[in-house]
């Protein structure tokens, strides 16, 4: 590799481009959940990425309200650092584009459990580790921080080593999800699932409420998905890799023919991944996360292959990433002032019930994490969960959830139904304070 030396400048610029451009605020979608865990403790929503929940609470306990934002552009930087093995000013001046480019920093800086994954995946492609020890560790550590990390092994080198030892580094790394009962017996605030008995565990690992709500739309192969998909990988593609990732293509399929097919084999077991288990989010910054990591692959040694040609071309190819990525800026988006107006006019006290979930991580972590409006107790429609109740009275303990599905109905009723019975049980158990809905 690059010199220890300028391989550590480049880190600390790589470094400090995605903190500059990483979230700020308060974000949307599950960042504010992971934001929330990161300030209070405890686990994360099914399977409970408990790699992710750790480190989060960690990156607060060393920095504060950034921890996040460090934690996440120190993968990204590594990642990059990793996912190329000598560095020369096109090369460097490419890394530094593409982090600011939508595609990627919606992926590896927003707040989720991708940029984490895609660092696993490039440590593995950078090791190319026997089917051992090594290799069980980081597929366990993989598979603690997402599901998709099932796919690890197409990067292994298959080589004969000790399938005991990797299943010893399977069990090693897969063993960080004993955080899950252990935060749940300990009384964790959040606590997704309540995985402090066997069969809350099971189901919290295995996503049984996930299958659920959305078991019937798993499986499925929708065109529709697979027209999403292949949208997002196009978007990655346009308008500055496409030229040089053909340029790649041509040469790996010229020098190292394996490489080029593992490349192919987990692009097509991302796009099942996303048929198969997350059709829901087809289309979304939440899926084509390996598609992502085989077109920088085969980007990096187009740039690289243009730039032994000829080193001005290089330049160029480069400089136009760094101009894309310049053009096509688009900060992660921040609902800080959407939350305030949401909350703002709230009288004191109110109990907020919310079907928003953007709303309702959002309100957490201007409750839990920012420390304001610590009168108000926020609860969700779609959510009647014991921990949900117990993490509200938990700093509103005066206020009164004791009714339970039973008191106002039976689970044979529709979940609309039983909600409604519960939010005007919640308002005659709580005379004195304001009630709402939204």
């Amino acid at each position: 590799m690059t010199k220890p030396l300028t391989t550590i400048v480049i880190f600390l610029l790589l470094f400090c481009i995605a903190f500059l451009a990483g979230q700020t605020g308060i974000p949307v979608e599950d960042g504010g959940e992971f934001l929330t865990v990161a300030r209070l403790g405890g686990t994360n929503h099914p399977p409970g990425l408990p790699l992710l929940s750790l480190s989060s609470r960690v990156s607060w306990i060393l920095f504060g309200r950034e921890g996040l934002r460090v934690l996440f552009a120190l993968s990204a930087a590594m990642a990059l650092i990793l996912i190329n093995r000598k560095f020369s000013v096109p090369i460097i001046l490419f890394t530094s584009g593409i982090i600011l480019l939508p595609f990627l920093n919606e992926r590896l800086l927003a707040w989720d459990a991708y940029g984490p994954l895609f660092l696993i995946f490039v440590i593995t492609l950078y090791r190319k580790p026997r089917l051992g020890l090594e290799a069980g560790y980081l597929m366990g550590l993989a598979l603690a921080i997402h599901p998709q990390g099932i796919f690890l092994p197409i990067l292994f080198s298959w080589k004969k080593d000790s399938i005991p030892r990797f299943a010893g580094g399977l069990v090693l790394g897969c063993s960080l999800y004993l955080a899950l009962p252990i935060c749940s017996a300990s009384g964790a605030i959040v606590d997704w699932g309540n995985p402090g008995s066997f069969a809350n565990f099971l189901r919290q690992i295995t996503a049984g409420g996930y299958r659920e709500v959305y078991g019937s739309s798993m499986g499925n192969l929708s065109i529709n998905s697979i027209i999403l998909h292949l949208t997002v990988i196009w978007n990655m593609f346009w308008p500055v890799l496409l030229l040089p990732a053909v340029i790649g293509t041509v040469r790996l399929f010229k020098e190292n023919r394996r490489l080029l097919m593992k490349l192919g084999i987990l692009f097509i077991g991302d796009l099942l991944f996303v048929l198969i288990i997350n059709p829901m989010a087809a289309g979304t910054s939440q899926t084509a996360v390996l598609s992502l990591l085989v077109i920088l692959v085969l980007s990096l040694t187009g740039i690289c292959a243009i730039e032994k040609w000829r080193r001005s071309a290089g330049i160029v190819a480069a400089g136009a990433v760094i101009a894309a990525g310049m053009i096509y800026w688009n900060p992660l988006p921040d609902q800080s002032d959407d939350v305030i107006e949401c909350f703002a006019p709230a009288p004191l006290e109110s109990i907020i019930f919310l079907s928003n979930n953007d709303f309702l991580y959002g309100g957490w972590v201007m409750k839990y994490v920012d420390d304001k409006r610590p009168d108000i107790v926020l609860l969700a429609t779609g959510n009647f969960s014991g921990w949900f109740e117990r993490m509200a009275t938990w700093f509103n303990p005066e206020v009164d959830l004791s009714s339970s599905v039973l008191d106002v109905g039976d689970y044979s009723m529709s979940r609309g139904e039983l909600a409604n019975r519960l939010i005007n049980a919640t308002v005659q158990d709580n005379p004195t304070r304001p009630v709402f809905a939204n």
